[in-house]
């Protein structure tokens, strides 16, 4: 390798690094959590591969197009740049788009219950072979409803702390932990709820290993309540639920979001990216629609809770689902919240409180 050679792959890795890091990093302090070295290391050689692999993919692009349509004349050369264009647009796009969205940034806990003044104690339960991590938050009662809450999206156990305090102050214990490919727990993919409700189902086996006898509750949070949902309709887990920001509908989310900007374009990207993300997690997030099983919930008692200001789940989500329960639910509908700042409305714990008892 010449020298002019390597300090171009230098200037390369430093980029890629700074600008992983940079993502990471930016995240972590979001969220008031870390980033942490082994997760930056791993997203870095990640990518690097990714992007290896996609630079080999466009050479044996313009290859094979230069081979089929030549080099000479404008018109042919003008259909071997559109053929071009749309193998690069249909394959390379989608799957870095893909990537981003089931590989989470691993945002790792920077404290514990102990720092807002919780008891608790850790714990851990495994999931599909994976080793999930949580804590169990005692309240002092050995007769009252353990309340398992799970948290959303690129997010981690400590990120939900605020409504294990609301739970502690009713007297209620409270079990979190982090979902596969999240914070402390092992995995690296998400489903966005579809296969994490076999991490629900593990979790409520932990409760009822350790505390028989005793009533569980679900209070779950966007991709938590979906995954709640997912759990729940298949083994009717819980005696009440509570979910808050969550979703109906996988497609309609992404569409409605993250695909918006993209116009007609819309659809073929979501199933490009659907297809890479089974190949990425052998899961069709396509079948993804808690709608379809939310009925099932509602035999029980149920409340839903969405702010109508929600900028990455339309609150919209939690009106489907309604109607899906056939309006069996109870709903509370938070005017102006965004994604679950529902929680910091004065009435959030009084609400909790009625429902729960």
């Amino acid at each position: 390798m010449s020298r002019r050679a390597a300090i171009g792959l230098a200037i390369y890795g430093l980029a890629l690094a700074a600008i992983v890091g940079g993502r990471g990093f930016t995240l972590a302090r979001a969220l008031g959590g870390r980033y942490p070295p082994s997760a930056f290391l791993f997203d870095v050689t990640a990518f690097a591969l990714i992007i290896v692999a996609l630079r080999l993919f466009d050479r044996g692009v313009r290859t094979g197009v230069e081979h089929v349509v030549g080099k000479a004349g404008g018109v042919r050369r003008g259909i071997g740049l559109c053929v071009y264009a749309v193998v690069v647009l249909g394959v390379a796009f989608p799957l870095l788009l893909a990537t981003l969205q089931f590989h989470p940034i691993r945002i790792a806990p920077a404290g514990t219950p102990g720092a807002v003044g919780l008891p608790y104690a850790d714990i851990t339960f495994v999931a599909d072979g994976l080793r999930l991590s949580g804590w169990h938050i005692p309240a002092g009662s050995e007769h009252r409803p353990i309340v398992l809450v799970t948290h959303g999206f690129n997010a981690n156990k400590e990120n939900f702390l605020v409504p294990a305090v609301l739970l502690h102050q009713m007297g209620y214990d409270a079990v979190l932990f982090d979902f596969r490919a999240h914070g402390d727990s092992a995995g690296r993919t998400s489903t966005f709820g579809l296969r994490e409700g076999r991490d629900v189902e593990a979790a409520r086996q932990w409760i009822r290993r350790t505390h028989p006898g005793r009533p569980i509750y679900a209070l779950g949070y966007s991709m938590g309540g979906a995954a709640v949902i997912e759990a729940a309709a298949r083994h009717g887990l819980f005696d009440r639920v509570v979910l808050d920001s969550t979703f109906g509908s996988l497609e309609r989310v992404a569409r409605a979001t993250l695909l918006r900007p993209f116009g007609s374009a819309a659809g073929p990207l979501w199933h490009l990216g659907r297809l890479w993300g089974w190949l990425w997690t052998g899961a069709d997030v396509g079948e993804h629609q808690p709608e379809r099983h939310i009925g099932i919930l509602a035999e029980r008692p149920l409340l839903l809770i969405h702010g109508t200001g929600d900028r990455l789940i339309p609150h919209q989500e939690t009106l489907r689902l309604y109607e899906a329960t056939g309006r069996r639910a109870g709903l509370w509908l938070v005017g102006g919240a965004d994604h679950i700042q529902t929680v910091d409305h004065p009435e959030y714990r009084e609400r909790l409180r009625r429902f729960f008892e």
